[in-house]
């Protein structure tokens, strides 16, 4: 279980696109293993982007509400576990002890 959420937590950073968000939220909806909480954010995300989804362009308003209730379900995935010491993108100052080693 914890392994499916940590693959959920990489995935939410990696995001970019409301489709890959949409893709996501749906996968975690879909899935038993989520809480009903993850459900019930990941829905939201869902909702908000369903009717938009195969659109070439959608309004403003849905995409910033798509976008917060997609942070609201990226915050859920990050609290669940503690990050990992090995995860360089997210070590503030890795990149110092990184160059001296060059």
């Amino acid at each position: 279980m914890e392994q499916i959420y940590r693959q959920w937590q990489l995935s939410s950073r990696n995001a970019t696109s409301y489709r890959a968000k949409f893709i996501l939220a749906t996968e975690i909806l879909k899935s038993d293993m989520s809480s009903h909480e993850i459900r019930r954010a990941a829905r939201r995300v869902v909702r908000a982007l369903e009717a938009v989804i195969d659109l070439p362009i959608a309004g403003a308003d849905v995409l910033r509400t798509a976008r917060e209730h997609f942070g609201a379900l990226t915050e859920l995935l990050a609290a669940l576990e503690p990050q990992p010491a090995g995860d360089d993108g997210h070590c503030p100052g890795r990149e110092g002890r990184d160059s001296k080693l060059m």
